[in-house]
This record gives structure tokens, sequence and C-alpha cells, in this order.
């Protein structure tokens, strides 16, 4: 499929097919995407989590408003934000630069400070609000991946991020959930799904200035 028929094929699928499993392959080709994904002078203040285990999914279900897919699904991607960004963030980012594009520190020490001036201006609210809104590009580009290996996804708000922390362990790991996305193959009782999307009129959503 192009890219605009697998965007009206996805849904929003609540009933999963518990049985039907998202192979490992694809699984990597969907995080792949997420990794690509464009982000805020390129720093990725967040990670994702894949989830695998049936268990600990049911043990979300109720830390998740009841909602069943995310017992149903085959996986659960958990998006979440790094709670410390700080200057170490940064050389991180730029040691990575050295070894990926074979350059020296000091080809990029002023735009290296450019970026620690950014930083250190925002404070630890704005730093997560930052971090989250860089965290929900990668959940789009995942979800249009998703829709053309014509695998289903639901992203969800409607979690206690406090409670994944916990029984993810992902506060030692300065981790925060800040949304999911489960993931797998809509059952036979996913009936919205086959609906027309509605959208505004093309006409109403686009203004053009030439």
């Amino acid at each position: 499929m192009n890219i605009i028929e697998s965007l009206k094929w996805r849904a929003a699928v609540r009933n999963f097919n518990s049985a039907k499993k998202v192979s490992q392959k694809d699984v990597e080709t969907l995080v792949e995407a997420g990794n690509l994904t464009a982000t805020s002078m390129g720093l990725q203040p967040f990670k994702i989590i894949v989830l695998n285990n049936e268990e600990i999914q049911q043990k979300l279900v109720p830390f998740s408003y009841n909602q069943k897919q995310v017992a149903d699904a085959s996986h659960i991607l958990i998006f979440a934000i790094e709670t410390e960004i700080n200057q170490q963030t940064i050389e991180n980012y730029f040691q990575r630069t050295i070894e990926i594009r074979n350059v020296e520190a000091k080809d990029f020490e002023n735009h290296k400070n450019s970026m620690s001036n950014y930083l250190s201006m925002m404070d630890e609210e704005r730093k997560r609000s930052w971090a989250t809104n860089q965290t929900y590009i990668a959940l789009g580009t995942v979800m249009a991946a998703a829709a053309d290996l014509k695998i289903d996804s639901c992203a969800m708000e409607g979690f206690e991020p406090e409670k994944y922390q916990e029984i993810l362990n992902l506060k030692s790991e300065n981790l925060l959930p800040v949304v999911i996305l489960p993931i797998g193959y809509r059952s036979e009782e996913e009936k919205m799904a086959e609906l027309p999307k509605v959208r505004k009129a093309l006409e109403n959503f686009v203004i053009t200035k030439n």
C-alpha cells in the first residue's frame, strides 16, 4: 500500500486477536522507525520499552483504566521520557556524532555550546514538556510504520504512568512513561476499524498562503 492507503486502513483498534503475534522482525522495524524519528536537536530525550509478557500485560490492565487491549495486544510499546536531561545528554549526543560521522570534537564546539545554552534555559517542568513533545513525534512515526506493515495499533494516554514506572522498574533507569502503543492484529470483533474515517474535508483543514 502507499502511505495514504495505509493511513486510511489504520484504525485505533480496541479488540486485538490475542492469539496472533507480531513477528520479532516487524517489532524491530517499528523500533527502528521510532529511532529514526526527527527530534529537537537530535537529542532523542526518550526511549521505547518493548513489552512482550502476558503476565505483566495483564498486571497493567487495572492501571490502564481496565482497557483490555493492554492484555490482548501482541506487544506494548511504551514511550518513556528521560527524567534527567542535562549536559550529559548533550555530551552523549556528540560522542555518538564522533563515532558515526568520524569527526573531531573541535568541529562542532560552537554548535555544542549553542545546544547547552538552549537546554540551560529550561526548568525541569519545561524539559519534561519538551521531551514529551518529542516522544509524540516518534509515536506518530511508529504508528505510520505499523500501518504500512498492516500491523494494528492503539495509542493510549489512559494509563497511570507512575504505576507503569513502578511495575516495569523504570524509575531506576530515570524513565517515565508518557504514552503507550499496544500493537497486534485486529480481531473479528473489531467492527469500528471497518468504518470510513471521519475527518475534516481537506478544504476545511488546509490553508494555503501563496
